[in-house]
């Protein structure tokens, strides 16, 4: 289980989490899904926020939106150094502040905005807690990738925005872009003819797509993308059972 370089570089994504009206039936789908553990902290009576873990070490989070308020998909965070200075540059570059940084305890500062594509994104300061442990792991994110109609431009805004350097992907280069930080990809951007909202869609490590697919059916769950193997190793796309995307995926050895 190979453990992250903490912290995590600026502009790479450092944690995932998701805000639901039903937070412990998402507990009950997504934890024997990926092998999760984590409850609610007690004094959290708004949120019910729950660290998820695998291995005793930190993943993603999975709170409680109040049903008044709209449920908050899966969400990945790219790192910064100053949460405030990233959060002015937003309107500048063309996107939206949802959330103004504010504090998350004394684990760090978080914010939220929307791209000029319409996807919502968010911004964590670390203090005390850095962010996803590991990857490499079923459980881990393996991949975050926006859905989007803006494409190359979607790119432009968060190489801008958090400092990476935007390629064109070879086998896909009017249609898909990554992010790079210190020369590594860190995230996608993939450019679509039609969709519903963009967003932002998790890819999550299993140890076996086939069997991973039929649980999360048996769960609620539904079938977006059969599984298929492709370059980037064997995927399949769900729904879950509220409608939020992930995918799932086998990376190749060595990927």
């Amino acid at each position: 289980m190979p453990d992250c370089k903490l912290p995590h570089p600026e502009g790479s994504v450092a944690w995932l989490d998701t805000l639901l009206a039903t937070e412990q039936d998402y507990l009950q789908f997504y934890q024997p899904l990926f092998g999760w553990t984590g409850e609610a902290d007690p004094a959290d009576t708004e949120t019910r926020y729950a660290v998820q873990q695998v291995h005793g070490k930190p993943v993603a989070g999975i709170g409680h939106m109040a049903e008044e308020h709209p449920m908050m998909p899966w969400t990945g965070y790219f790192s910064v150094r100053d949460a405030e200075a990233t959060v002015a540059r937003i309107p500048e570059l063309g996107g939206t502040v949802i959330c103004e940084a504010m504090n998350a305890g004394d684990m760090g500062r978080f914010a939220h905005g929307i791209d000029p594509g319409g996807a919502a994104f968010g911004m964590w300061q670390a203090l005390s807690f850095a962010g996803f442990q590991v990857y490499g792991e079923p459980g881990c994110l393996a991949w975050l990738e926006l859905v989007t109609t803006e494409g190359k431009a979607s790119a432009d805004f968060y190489g801008a925005l958090f400092g990476a350097e935007v390629q064109a992907m070879e086998e896909m280069p009017d249609s898909y872009w990554t992010l790079h930080i210190g020369g590594e990809p860190r995230a996608g951007i993939f450019r679509v003819d039609e969709v519903e909202k963009p967003h932002w869609r998790p890819y999550f490590q299993v140890a076996d797509v086939d069997i991973t697919v039929a649980a999360a059916l048996g769960a609620g769950a539904h079938v977006t993308e059969p599984v298929a193997d492709t370059p980037f190793g064997r995927m399949a796309g769900l729904t879950d059972p509220s409608g939020v995307e992930i995918k799932l995926v086998v990376p190749p050895p060595g990927m």
